[in-house]
């Protein structure tokens, strides 16, 4: 019956959280200098994404980016040109900063702010969210609530199975569309896994698979996430030494950058060839909506 379920129902949406990793790093530990653009690098991180995509026959598959709003500052014309490609523009959040830190108004002040920037450049309509970090708790109903003011769904939940997923939205009181990306149990019950990032970087790529395969399994359509440093095979998108000035414990946090930003990255481009061998992309996020619309 497994193998029955894993030949029907081997999809998968793939999506990317696009922000700027050395600004975002600099702003957070409150460096005095303004890291420099990084154009060439994010560009060809975005290049490598499209290459890995057509080269894994999901020619035409269209996917999800979620952007910050320094994106859209800082680098206008790569909002542009994944607009311009067909691809959906979401947003990440206006700076890369946890969401729980904030106040439910600030939080609203933040995405509105984020949202208005994010359509302006692309010249589409963002319709989607993903807390930077996956920083928002399912029963955070504020805060979600708060994002529901501003977008017609969000993707910043962990469930393991339809049944916890369909026991929270019992008791969520809030009118919000949520796509989670799930987390599962592999190994071990202190094992826990989500299906992208780091756990992709960190660990053989069998077990994101696997973890996929159990979301499946489970009922969670899963969700693939991905950054552009990931994919890129080199340390141009990690912070420099002159632009940490004035960060306390300088030399720790540029040491400590490789392990987010650097670390087994030439690994990365093989485990997705493996995960496009087994799954097919199922395009972008927003083209659920009429399906969940259709559901209810």
């Amino acid at each position: 019956m497994v193998e029955y379920q894993r030949s029907c129902n081997a999809s998968i949406y793939f999506t990317v959280d696009l922000e700027d990793f050395s600004y975002d790093l600099c702003r957070s530990l409150g460096s005095s200098r303004i890291p420099s653009l990084r154009n060439r690098s994010l560009h060809k991180s975005y290049l490598n994404i499209i290459e890995l995509l057509t080269s894994n026959n999901q020619y035409g598959s269209k996917i999800t980016f979620f952007c910050t709003g320094v994106m859209a500052d800082r680098y206008p014309e790569l909002i542009r040109l994944i607009a311009k490609h067909g691809h959906e523009v979401a947003c990440h959040g206006n700076f890369h900063d946890d969401i729980n830190g904030m106040t439910p108004k600030e939080v609203l002040k933040s995405l509105q702010k984020a949202k208005e920037k994010l359509s302006e450049v692309s010249q589409t309509e963002v319709k989607g969210f993903r807390a930077p970090r996956f920083s928002v708790d399912k029963y955070d109903f504020e805060r979600l609530e708060a994002i529901s003011r501003v977008f017609k769904y969000d993707s910043s939940l962990h469930f393991s199975s339809d049944t916890e997923f369909t026991a929270w939205k019992n008791e969520c009181p809030i009118n919000l569309v949520e796509f989670p990306v799930p987390i599962q149990k592999i190994i071990s019950s202190n094992f826990m896994v989500k299906t992208g990032g780091s756990y992709l970087k960190l660990f053989p790529a069998y077990i994101v698979r696997k973890a996929i395969w159990k979301s499946i399994e489970s009922g969670v359509t899963p969700i693939v996430y991905l950054h552009p440093y990931d994919i890129f095979y080199g340390f141009d998108m990690l912070a420099r030494w002159s632009e940490l000035e004035g960060v306390p414990l300088r030399w720790y946090w540029y040491l400590r950058q490789i392990q987010w930003g650097a670390a087994f990255n030439w690994s990365q481009k093989q485990k997705l060839h493996s995960i496009f061998a087994e799954f097919k992309s199922l395009g972008r996020l927003d083209n659920r909506l009429a399906e969940n619309q259709s559901n209810n």
